[in-house]
């Protein structure tokens, strides 16, 4: 690949070279179009910028990572920079961490099934600039997040959660609160970020 991208570099520095003698004002009009690449270079350029840019997603996906699941309360601290509080029950959760690699923003990814307060469910929304929907958009988007998500990500149809969704233009963090609260007043709430 380094090859390739050195021979297109002199390639560029071969069009694109003029001529060190003085000319005339009509001799650099010449010489301007001298330094426009060539019908051919310009595919060579675009040929190695593709090859440049698939090769880098390879990059990307081939980043070394870990999956971190079991240890609830170690995942939760990972996650959530503080121990699992009282009024937190872990039910399942999956970490996965990436290695730093140069050129790539590693995060962890994250999936969890908590039990949790109200006012835990504001902090969190808060935290992660969290707005809550009920859009189409959101659902169409959610419900595409839970085909690749573990089985035990918010089994049930997505008009028995409150949605919430982060407030970027991918939508990197969701968070799915059962409607219905459970018998001691907390909620069933799926948060999750990829």
């Amino acid at each position: 690949m380094a090859v390739v991208v050195l021979f297109a570099i002199q390639a560029m520095k071969n069009s694109l070279r003029v001529g060190s003698s003085v000319r005339s004002f009509t001799a650099s009009r010449r010489s301007f179009r001298s330094l426009v690449p060539t019908p051919m270079y310009r595919e060579l350029i675009l040929i190695i910028l593709a090859a440049t840019l698939v090769g880098c997603r390879s990059y990307v996906e081939s980043t070394p990572r870990q999956y971190l699941e079991g240890d609830h309360p170690a995942n939760y601290a990972r996650i959530f920079r503080e121990p699992v509080p009282s009024e937190v029950t872990v039910v399942n959760s999956s970490v996965v961490t990436y290695s730093f690699r140069p050129g790539v923003v590693t995060t962890d990814d994250f999936e969890f099934e908590l039990m949790v307060s109200p006012r835990w469910i504001e902090k969190e929304a808060k935290r992660f600039y969290l707005g809550k929907s009920d859009g189409e958009f959101i659902q169409k988007e959610l419900g595409a997040r839970r085909e690749h998500a573990r089985p035990w990500y918010a089994p049930k149809p997505l008009d028995q959660y409150d949605l919430y969704r982060d407030a970027t233009s991918v939508g990197y963090v969701h968070m799915l609160v059962q409607k219905e609260p459970e018998t001691d007043g907390r909620h069933r709430v799926f948060i999750s970020k990829h």
